[in-house]
């Protein structure tokens, strides 16, 4: 199994499971909780409810994955990316910050402003963000996704998630996620249950493993 150093963060089998948690500067965003547009809060929350509880990553999403909405162009995303970087300046926890995206430029972008890792939701659908990530040597959690850049989705069945994590192939540093949750209208919870059952399948690209798991969907709670 291959380990990633994600900033200073050994993950894999060598280390003990890594915790992300997830902050949303996009409205939209279903979880109330975890949705916040002004950085003062937002710092607060990441440093008490996030890193203070035990999270290693903290991930912000800059728009929702809601199908409801319309998906966000990379300059859309590019404009509130500055209450991220504002919250990622004003916090005091020791994290390493992630930023999701399926655009190279806004990766780029936060890459420059701070950001330490990346999430593709889509699965490198866009071919310059494996160039990206190894150029700034950074870890990329690599979701399993139609190649579809305009409308990110989880694959719905199982067996097809292995192609999709193949799409434009790996970089050294890249956790592979086999997509759990509300990324597709289509995938069922029996979908997500499968796919939970057969987690060390994926294990075989010899890479980490990132479990997303929708607590409404999945867990039902």
């Amino acid at each position: 199994m291959r380990t990633v150093d994600a900033a200073g963060l050994g993950i894999g089998d060598e280390y003990p499971p890594r915790i992300m948690g997830v902050l949303n500067v996009s409205e939209e965003s279903p979880y109330d909780p975890s949705v916040f547009a002004d950085p003062g809060e937002a710092a607060a929350y990441v440093d008490d409810e996030l890193v203070g509880e035990g999270a290693d990553i903290v991930d912000v999403g800059l728009e929702s994955a809601n199908k409801r909405f319309e998906v966000l162009a990379a300059d859309e995303e590019l404009d509130r990316l500055d209450t991220a970087v504002e919250t990622l300046e004003s916090t005091s926890g020791d994290a390493v910050w992630s930023i999701e995206t399926r655009y190279h430029e806004v990766a780029e972008a936060a890459l420059d402003r701070g950001f330490e890792m990346v999430n593709d939701i889509c699965g490198f659908a866009d071919p310059e963000m494996p160039r990206v990530c190894e150029e700034y040597d950074v870890a990329v959690s690599k979701m399993a996704s139609p190649p579809d850049l305009e409308r990110p989705g989880a694959v719905e069945k199982p067996d097809d998630i292995y192609d999709a994590l193949e799409l434009n192939g790996f970089t050294d540093k890249t956790i592979v996620d086999p997509a759990f949750g509300g990324w597709s209208e289509d995938k069922t919870v029996e979908d997500d249950r499968e796919t939970f059952r057969r987690l060390r399948e994926f294990r075989g690209y010899g890479r980490p493993v990132l479990v997303s798991i929708n607590r409404k969907n999945f867990l039902r709670t």
